[in-house]
């Protein structure tokens, strides 16, 4: 008989026991020590994220629905406000200036559609309405349940400052400010594609200053250095805003014209460029004067291509300085053969003095008072077998150009006192006689010898010479040419200012120069009968008022009817010089000239 027992184990279902109270509660304090670890954990990672945000460097920003919720320190400080709070709640939009508002919500809009980082450069504006350069990064994220962008901020003013430095001495000449000559041809393209987008015309007008090597040479080039400043000042103060200065090289500027729908572009506009650098320039207590040749080509005319523009002005403006200085000339096809004939002078001068081609015709100058010939002006004459008769401005200005100029002045110098001398041998009076001077021989050691050495082979008083200055060169550099003039006073030679009434001379400069006469223009004298000119007879009055009140002798150049001689001898003018009387002779004529003046005098009327 088998005993009744417990199933063994292994043959019952297991139950499930209950945990004991204490397990429980084991449990429990070990699932809240979990989450107030994750608690803990997240509020040291978010004072770890606040500390992080305070220190960094950069401003940090929320924006949220619009407004800021939240900036750090740092940008407290790069918005210069005195508190965080004052930047809290305003819209972020404050920070942005008004004309970059529309293109920033542009720009936000797509931020919030692609949810990716967006890193610009941006002009921002603190509250005071004050702006800086930035680095702005933003990036979408959830602040207080809400959406929101976090925006970093970095202040690169010193950056873009040095980038603007750079790129401006990339682009600019560091002397005078202006575009130089590599950003010149880019700005020349740009406006002819906007010339031919708009169906307006360009001009492209290219600057020589005259005589600029001889101011160099004689002061120096930081004397140079500060004329180029000035006259570059002065040509960018004559512009428009849309309009180009550029510093092609040396003494040599360049400018870019656009036209439009007003008459801008008219030759009125280069009379006042070149006018205003011709104005007097003073210079650490020196006064100079310096004039231009000015050289114009037009597009679409003249030229397709920025290169080709500015070589047909460059052109233009070698044939305006070979015609003389201070004046302007615009291109034009003709300029090509008028270059060509000059090479032929040019080329044809170099031999001139030793084939004995140049000769000396004169032309009396007549006392109003006497009505005697006081003096006779010696003027060059040039008689080439292939080029013909050449008048002085035909060949002079080019003569200019090299040292020719001195053995030519030097061979006139000689070959006028000569004559004069051989005339008061003859019995026709001691006559002054009067010789024209060019810049390039007022060389006061050279000039000097030259005139001495003259005088004394001819065996004439130096007060029977008389050398003519122009009235502009003089002022170029009136403390040179004063000394010049007192050793000339020295010699006893005589000096006149020709071309009175054009320049820019002062009653204080010519009161200290040594000076014996002034010669009044015939610009001057042939408006004392124009009809529509009221105020030559008043400025002719006001000049020989000026000058006898200097004590100096009033010679009036171009006279060539009775009327004109009739408003001189009204104001008391000394002498007269032109056609009325006697055109330019040669030495033979002028001796039987003078013959007959022996026995009569001569009224002109």
């Amino acid at each position: 008989m088998s005993k009744i027992g417990r199933p063994a184990a292994s043959r019952l279902p297991r139950k499930r026991l209950k945990p004991l109270p204490a397990q429980k509660n084991l449990d429990l304090f070990s699932g809240t020590q979990d989450h107030e670890g994750v608690v803990v954990a997240l509020r040291e990672s978010e004072a770890r994220y606040r500390q992080i945000v305070e220190l960094t460097p950069d401003a940090i920003l929320i924006e949220s629905l619009g407004k800021i919720v939240f900036v750090n320190t740092a940008a407290k400080k790069l918005f210069r406000e005195t508190s965080q709070a004052r930047l809290v709640d305003r819209f972020a939009i404050d920070l942005t200036p008004v004309a970059h508002q529309e293109s920033l919500a542009r720009q936000l809009a797509q931020l919030g559609a692609s949810n990716s980082l967006l890193h610009t450069d941006e002009l921002l504006q603190r509250l005071d309405g004050s702006t800086f350069d930035a680095s702005v990064r933003r990036v979408r994220v959830v602040h207080d349940g809400q959406a929101a962008t976090h925006t970093v901020v970095r202040d690169i003013s010193e950056r873009k400052k040095r980038e603007h430095q750079l790129s401006y001495q990339a682009t600019h000449d560091a002397l005078t400010g202006a575009t130089n000559r590599d950003s010149l041809i880019l700005k020349l393209r740009d406006a002819i594609h906007q010339a031919d987008r708009h169906g307006f015309g360009v001009w492209v007008i290219f600057i020589d200053l005259d005589r600029f090597k001889q101011i160099n040479d004689q002061f120096g080039h930081a004397y140079g250095d500060q004329l180029l400043q000035v006259v570059a000042g002065r040509l960018s103060n004559s512009l428009r805003r849309d309009d180009v200065l550029a510093r092609y090289g040396g003494d040599e500027f360049v400018l870019i014209l656009r036209g439009g729908s007003d008459d801008y572009l008219t030759p009125q506009i280069i009379e006042r460029l070149v006018a205003s650098v011709s104005e007097p320039i003073a210079i650490e207590g020196l006064e100079l004067t310096i004039t231009c040749s000015v050289g114009i080509s037009t597009y679409p005319v003249d030229g397709r291509n920025a290169e080709e523009l500015i070589l047909q002005a460059d052109t233009a403006m070698y044939l305006a300085k070979g015609s003389g200085h201070n004046r302007y000339q615009f291109y034009n096809e003709a300029i090509d053969v008028q270059l060509y004939q000059r090479a032929i002078v040019e080329t044809e001068l170099q031999h001139a003095l030793e084939k004995r081609e140049f000769y000396l015709v004169y032309q009396p100058q007549v006392s109003l008072k006497t009505g005697r010939i006081s003096g006779v002006e010696a003027l060059l004459r040039w008689a080439n077998p292939r080029l013909g008769e050449l008048m002085p401005e035909q060949f002079l200005p080019l003569a200019e150009k090299t040292a020719l100029i001195n053995t030519i002045g030097a061979w006139v110098v000689n070959e006028a006192v000569q004559q004069a001398a051989s005339w008061e041998r003859e019995g026709l009076g001691a006559l002054r006689i009067a010789v024209n001077l060019s810049a390039r021989q007022i060389d006061m050691a050279g000039l000097l010898h030259v005139v001495k050495t003259a005088l004394d082979d001819a065996h004439l008083l130096p007060q029977r010479l008389e050398l003519e200055l122009t009235e502009t060169l003089m002022m170029s550099d009136v403390k040179r040419t004063q000394r010049l003039l007192q050793e000339l006073d020295r010699l006893g030679v005589q000096v006149a200012m020709d071309d009175f009434g054009t320049g820019y001379s002062s009653l204080v400069h010519l009161q200290r120069m040594p000076l014996h006469c002034l010669k009044i223009d015939k610009d001057i004298v042939r408006a004392l009968s124009d009809p529509d000119d009221d105020s030559a007879e008043a400025i002719l009055g006001r000049l020989v008022t000026l000058a006898h009140s200097l004590r100096l002798r009033v010679v009036a150049e171009g006279v060539e009817n009775q009327e004109q001689l009739n408003i001189l001898r009204r104001h008391n003018c000394d002498e007269i010089q032109g056609y009325m009387h006697s055109a330019p002779q040669t030495a033979n004529s002028i001796a039987a000239v003078l013959r007959k003046h022996l026995n009569e005098d001569w009224r002109g009327d």
